[in-house]
């Protein structure tokens, strides 16, 4: 199986890898950086029109044009192939991404705001291939999944999961451990930090810390490879 990846940038690609590699076996041969495209530099890949939309704004723009996606699905190799989108709700009610949340503190509040920015993506791709597609929706940003491994509560209720996890980092590592850390580009950043996703009894036990997580770990158990 080969798989295509669309997120909202690098830091995200570096998680995502890592939760393929732990639920179905993948290596990094196995797998297509769609968008971003992992070698351009960071400037060039920020030219596009939707790059002033933030990341989500990248997203929709190549999910509506869907001009590599279509070259990913369509290639001839003998193969079975899968894109994962990523994207995630923190600005799900911006301009343009119009997505409306549920109100806060509903018991299915994640399932439902899940659901409701899958719809707008299909209407994105306007349903073309969506039965290969898969979803990171990151409710509320990616960063809550990584904290799963972390912190060992649910991470869902931290509301602003990027400050949490910078505090849990300088928390728990030395000061040596710390500026090492600091000193890699944030795409090696998050590889470190979620290398134990890289194991599926890991991973399984990390996602029951974070809704979201565990909805699109679930969404790749039919696919073949999965653990």
């Amino acid at each position: 199986m080969r798989v295509g990846l669309v997120t909202e940038g690098r830091t995200d690609l570096a998680v995502l890898v890592n939760i393929l590699k732990g639920k179905l076996g993948l290596d990094r041969a196995d797998l297509v950086f769609i968008r971003p495209e992992h070698y351009i530099d960071e400037t060039d890949s920020y030219e596009q029109p939707e790059a002033q939309l933030g990341g989500w704004g990248r997203v929709r723009g190549e999910c509506m044009a869907r001009d590599k996606i279509r070259a990913f699905l369509n290639s001839p190799i003998d193969d079975e192939f899968l894109v994962v989108i990523h994207i995630d709700t923190a600005e799900a009610d911006q301009k343009g991404y119009d997505v409306e949340r549920p109100r806060r503190g509903d018991p299915d509040y994640t399932e439902v705001l899940r659901q409701r920015v899958v719809e707008r993506i299909n209407t994105w791709l306007e349903g073309e291939d969506v039965d290969r597609v898969r979803y990171a929706v990151a409710v509320e940003e990616i960063d809550a999944w990584i904290l799963t491994i972390h912190s060992t509560k649910d991470t869902a209720a931290y509301h602003d999961p990027k400050k949490k996890l910078q505090e849990v980092i300088s928390k728990n590592k030395s000061e040596k451990e710390r500026k090492q850390h600091f000193q890699l580009k944030p795409w090696e950043q998050a590889n470190a930090l979620t290398q134990p996703f890289r194991k599926l009894r890991e991973l399984e036990k990390f996602a029951g810390r974070n809704r979201s997580l565990w909805l699109f770990v679930e969404s790749l158990r039919s696919l073949p490879g999965a653990g």
